[in-house]
């Protein structure tokens, strides 16, 4: 049971969660100078991690074939899979992935690591799979991996707008936040010439923006955008309003540049 433990916090190792202080450069002289007292598989393995890090991939595989030596290699496989993405060689980033997963299928960022290869190597629909296998697995995934599936979606899918959307609105749902998700949404639906269901979605994110200023030039813009410019006047002008009394150094640029866009309107 330990030796369970003991791995999996090597795998949460390699997926980015450790390491963030000191310096990537002070922390490898520390662990250095503990390989030379006492090598250890973990220490190998640690330091293999902080030289992926530092971007110096060839040590990384250096100390992880040091510690496949002394100790099991499966929870080394992610290490690997990441250093061949960095490589450039999918495929053999692919190969150790696969191994990865089949070692331990519950870490999401394993799945964003071999749907980025699977990408790499025209594997789209696989590609997508996997992404929607880590959203499913991540606590508290970022929106970020949602419009990059929500991206794949569009552009290798059938029925790829509705597809994308579907899986934006499930981020909005689960995240409980707008901002990034309905930003894109409101990209493709433009894109699409769906300008109404657009001004829909903007409005939406004007609730939880709470119609503040700075959204209210934004949906000018998609107004602008629409050509639909009477409406886009209106809005500017009563963003102009409403920024009477706010004196931070934002406010005056945003008011500035709605007097420069009022003065260019038809």
């Amino acid at each position: 049971m330990k030796l369970k433990i003991w791995i999996w916090g090597l795998a949460l190792l390699f997926s980015g969660l450790a390491f963030s202080h000191p310096g990537i450069h002070e922390q490898v002289d520390s662990l250095n100078e503990r390989i030379k007292q006492k090598p250890s598989y973990q220490l190998y393995a640690q330091r293999a991690h902080l030289y992926f890090e530092g971007g110096q991939l060839d040590l990384s595989l250096k100390d992880l074939d040091t510690a496949a030596k002394i100790g099991p290699k499966e929870p080394l496989l992610f290490e690997y899979g990441n250093i061949y993405l960095v490589k450039g060689d999918h495929s053999k980033a692919l190969k150790y992935l696969n191994q990865f997963i089949k070692f331990n299928p519950q870490l999401a960022e394993a799945y964003v690591a071999r749907a980025k290869a699977y990408q790499k190597l025209d594997r789209y629909s696989e590609s997508i799979q996997d992404l929607k296998q880590s959203l499913k697995l991540h606590p508290s995934p970022h929106p970020g991996l949602y419009i990059e599936a929500a991206n794949l979606i569009y552009a290798n899918q059938k029925n790829q707008l509705e597809s994308a959307l579907n899986l934006l609105d499930e981020g909005i749902q689960r995240i409980g936040v707008q901002g990034q998700l309905q930003e894109r949404a409101i990209e493709l639906l433009i894109e699409n010439k769906q300008d109404n269901l657009a001004i829909d979605r903007m409005k939406l994110l004007g609730n939880e923006r709470k119609n503040n200023v700075f959204w209210r030039y934004d949906l000018a813009q998609l107004f602008i955008k629409t050509g639909r410019t009477a409406e886009a006047r209106t809005e500017l002008k009563r963003a102009i309003s409403e920024t009477k009394g706010m004196e931070s150094a934002a406010v005056a640029e945003l008011r500035n540049k709605i007097n420069q866009q009022l003065s260019k309107l038809p």
